[in-house]
């Protein structure tokens, strides 16, 4: 009967933790949309629209946020590693592009959606994210 009390608890709980995370994406889908809106610095741009911009805009600055090895086994063609998490150190160099073009990417577009506000928020005035990452 303790077994069967205690399999039942853990289910419960399970099931509990479950819906909270449920619950709790849902709550963050809006706050996620409303941030994009709220940084008209930034333009979310499609793989497509990226490589068309790279072509066409002479001093284009193209950073790819992922880590290291990511950015080893494929990248786009003259973008600089910076690793998201490496982001601050970086700042002092990046300082004399706030006013150029920058292309930020990573694979799925959450890492470069992040640097771009925390960019943004610097200063920075022409920031292009590809939304959905390069693929």
């Amino acid at each position: 009967m303790r077994q069967f009390v205690g399999k039942l608890a853990f289910c419960l709980v399970f099931i509990f933790l479950m819906i909270l995370a449920i619950l709790e994406h849902e709550a963050i889908q809006p706050v996620m949309s409303q941030a994009v809106s709220e940084f008209p610095s930034i333009q979310y741009i499609s793989q497509k629209e990226a490589e068309q911009l790279i072509t066409k805009t002479k001093g284009i600055v193209i950073i790819d946020v992922r880590n290291n090895t990511e950015y080893i086994q494929s990248h786009l063609e003259n973008a600089v590693n910076i690793p998201m998490r490496e982001l601050n150190e970086h700042l002092p160099e990046l300082e004399k592009y706030k006013d150029k073009p920058i292309v930020i990417y990573c694979d799925k577009g959450y890492r470069s959606k992040t640097v771009a506000i925390q960019l943004e928020a610097l200063g920075f005035k022409r920031l292009y994210v590809i939304e959905d990452g390069i693929g």
